[in-house]
């Protein structure tokens, strides 16, 4: 008979100590499912990574912080090119092309020219290790989250699958392509433990406000100024 272990417990497993594990408030909005994983004679568990990716506390926060990075690098370089290109048109239609000075501002243009490519390169290297970086760590977030629940219920092996999967619709086509390349053919009521890992993940992991959230959020609080009658 396996031990069945709450899940406020499972969730603070491995960073409070044993005094603390009982007294450990649940994330704001956080609830834990309602009936326990199956246990027993199986000790097999499926977890929707891409459904706990999705959902994951700060992950789109990081990622739209990120992207607005990106957004105003791109609205630089952009703004030198434009700015280049305007200075080759006035180099061409001031100096004539076979003077000295057309061929040496010609030359310093090329120069700027090869320079903007290279910070434009730069650039594209330096977000997409940064992209990566936000998306090893919620990953790593939630392969503990995985091993926490894992290992509190006793389970010997965790299986990836899709809950996507499972809804194939005629209608689309593209979601019968991808269903009938499900690895999970059968499962019984009680091994899908996504829930139970998404709610470890959330105690654990501080929620972040998108920036659509913060900016709600900052209409809603500004005061409304003006005459009063």
């Amino acid at each position: 008979m396996r031990l069945r272990i709450s899940l406020a417990t499972v969730a603070m497993m491995g960073i409070c100590s044993a005094n603390a594990l009982a007294q450990a408030p649940a994330a704001a909005g956080n609830t834990p499912p309602s009936q326990p994983p199956k246990t027993g004679a199986t000790s097999v568990a499926l977890v929707d990574v891409g459904y706990i990716i999705k959902n994951h506390p700060n992950l789109n926060a990081e990622m739209e912080r990120l992207n607005a990075e990106v957004k105003t690098a791109q609205e630089q370089i952009e703004q030198r090119r434009t700015s280049l290109l305007a200075e080759s048109e006035k180099v061409a239609s001031t100096f004539d092309t076979n003077s000295p000075d057309f061929k040496a501002k010609q030359e310093q243009l090329l120069n700027q020219e090869s320079k903007l490519r290279v910070d434009f390169l730069g650039q594209e290297k330096e977000f997409a290790e940064k992209r990566a970086t936000v998306m090893a760590k919620s990953y790593q977030d939630v392969t503990a989250a995985i091993n926490t629940v894992a290992e509190a219920y006793k389970f010997d092996l965790v299986l990836r699958y899709s809950k996507e999967q499972n809804e194939m619709n005629p209608k689309n086509p593209q979601s019968v392509s991808f269903g009938v390349q499900r690895d999970v053919l059968f499962q019984s009521p009680g091994l899908d433990v996504t829930d139970y890992v998404l709610y470890v993940l959330k105690s654990r992991v501080p929620a972040v406000p998108s920036a659509a959230t913060n900016n709600a959020g900052n209409r809603m609080s500004t005061p409304v100024t003006g005459n009063r009658k």
